[in-house]
């Protein structure tokens, strides 16, 4: 059995280096506003939510999608949690604000 000696591998630093501070510095997306219980509420573009929404992803679509809300009305959350809604009219609703954002059913 014969051993092989590794090759030194060089360590090489790219030439232009991703700036990841540049995307997250980058005006966010327009809002969206809704109407509902006679208030108007404003959501950011789903793109500029947190990534912690990912994790509720993997609980789910419904738990996808309460963090989705919980994390783009903030304060007005609760507030918007309270009031009764059909599931219709939230399904109308995440669909309109998904296709606003540019995205399609599931991204």
């Amino acid at each position: 059995m014969t051993t092989r000696t590794p090759r030194a591998v060089k360590a090489t630093k790219p030439t232009t280096a991703f700036d990841l501070d540049a995307v997250e510095a980058e005006a966010a997306g327009e809002r969206f506003e809704f109407i509902f219980g006679g208030r108007t509420y404003s959501l950011p573009h789903l793109h500029d939510i947190d990534r912690s929404l990912l994790n509720a992803a993997d609980q789910g679509d419904v738990a996808a999608m309460i963090e989705a809300f919980r994390s783009g009305l903030g304060d007005d959350y609760e507030e918007f949690n309270r009031a009764p809604m059909k599931l219709r009219s939230l399904n109308a609703l995440f669909a309109a604000w998904t296709e606003h954002s540019g995205l399609k059913p599931g991204e």
